[in-house]
């Protein structure tokens, strides 16, 4: 079973991405395959200087791989170099967040699991897109090779 966390810096637009992600897992019968909750960064890597509070400070033994939204990039680069991260996370490209459909997230997440075990630093980026920024595709990056090759 994959487990991912979508993490924000509040949580409004995530937690409610993450909640209609999980309606999703329902509806496809994806139970046995995903986990997917909503973590705020902050408590994913336990940084006690963020004004987000939790019992549970570090939370990273609870996911395989962590999913960004994409205004995190900074504090992601930040916690990296502190070397606060030991699992793989993801900035999520601005087209595919709060849009991308579960399928398309699962096969980004294995595939961000899969270059991170291939020895890619904890802020894990694909080849051709160094920031999530100047990605262009509405699927998953898996996908969207495949379509340029067409």
């Amino acid at each position: 079973m994959l487990r991912m966390a979508i993490c924000c810096g509040g949580g409004f637009s995530s937690s409610t991405m993450a909640e209609h992600l999980n309606k999703q897992i329902r509806e496809k019968h994806l139970e046995d395959k995903i986990f997917l909750e909503f973590i705020p960064f902050a408590n994913l890597y336990g940084d006690d200087s963020a004004f987000i509070t939790s019992v549970k400070r570090e939370r990273q033994d609870e996911v395989d791989v962590a999913l960004l939204c994409p205004h995190l990039e900074y504090d992601a680069k930040r916690a990296v170099a502190a070397g606060k991260l030991h699992i793989p996370i993801f900035i999520l490209p601005m087209r595919l967040y709060g849009l991308v459909d579960i399928e398309n997230l699962i096969e980004d997440a294995e595939d961000v699991l899969e270059l991170w075990k291939k020895g890619a630093p904890a802020l894990v980026t694909f080849p051709d897109e160094p920031r999530s920024v100047v990605a262009k595709r509405t699927v998953s990056h898996r996908r969207w090779l495949a379509s340029q090759k067409k």
